[in-house]
């Protein structure tokens, strides 16, 4: 393995593993070993290694999800993926990008941002979640409700099997509909198919304009009939979150917001599109 990532990007020593051995599930199991790849070719050569050598592989982005993926339950190898983290291309004439799995996921969205685009998956831990580790988890957040989750914006990738051979799901055009769909097999496979190398990502333009509203009511029903009352006069907000009455104390608590006693339920709500109708 050495050989393969050079030995600076290999920890085999009883502490540095226990830093990969944990997730947001706050379990641990702490695993043999922990390499950084820099590239597919590294990938390959390792997992071919593993293959032959029958130790399992665990690829991990940043440790952020909350279902186990990353974890190397009976030890094994974990396979960490940001070194491989850079920006390819953003092309703006065809509203797609090409990204390596290591990139964090709200610096991303930032670059684009940067050139009028939106890439609308936004996850709690955008922060420090690598996009490779949505689209291993299909991660989503509040904006799935009008823009769907990472499956969505998935148009292609780049994986590495478990023995080794490199292959390339999808493509860069949106009717590219022949044959097995492997690109939606693959989001949301937890690492259990292969190691993502490279990920072509959906763009859309950024929306002209947003506004955010927070909403207060009596009951969980009152809460719901808004929500159903919004949902059929066909506006779709961008975001929409709920908070119940428990969810309401535990944040009046931590962050002494001004919130009238009486709430017993609360609606965030974004709205987004042409300036004019967000605003009317």
């Amino acid at each position: 393995l050495a050989d393969i990532v050079g030995p600076e990007n290999l920890a085999v020593d009883r502490q540095s593993p226990i830093c990969y051995g944990y997730d947001a599930t706050q379990t641990e199991f702490l695993p043999q070993a922990v390499i950084h790849p820099a590239g597919p070719e590294e990938v390959s050569s390792i997992l071919k290694l593993a293959n032959r050598e029958g130790l399992a592989v665990f690829p991990r982005g940043a440790g952020s999800g909350f279902s186990g993926g990353s974890l190397a339950k009976g030890g094994g190898l974990v396979l960490v993926t940001t070194r491989m983290k850079r920006i390819l291309r953003i092309d703006s004439d065809n509203l797609i990008a090409e990204v390596e799995p290591g990139v964090i996921t709200g610096a991303f969205q930032e670059e684009v941002r940067k050139l009028g685009l939106f890439y609308p998956p936004d996850p709690a831990s955008l922060k420090f979640s690598t996009l490779g580790g949505n689209v291993a988890e299909c991660a989503g957040g509040p904006h799935a409700v009008k823009y769907g989750v990472t499956r969505d914006y998935v148009m292609g990738l780049e994986v590495v099997l478990p023995t080794g051979e490199i292959i390339r799901t999808g493509g860069e055009t949106y009717k590219g509909v022949v044959g097995y769909d492997l690109t939606r097999l693959v989001v949301g496979s937890e690492g259990t198919l292969g190691g993502i190398t490279k990920i072509i990502l959906k763009l859309l333009p950024l929306p002209e304009s947003r506004k955010t509203m927070l909403a207060v009511f009596d009951s969980i029903g009152a809460a719901a009939v808004a929500v159903s009352t919004m949902i059929g006069g066909k506006i779709i907000p961008a975001t929409l979150e709920f908070m119940d009455h428990t969810a309401i104390q535990c944040v009046r608590r931590r962050f002494e917001l001004d919130i009238p006693v009486e709430a017993k339920a609360i609606l965030l709500i974004e709205v987004d599109g042409d300036a004019d109708l967000v605003h009317k």
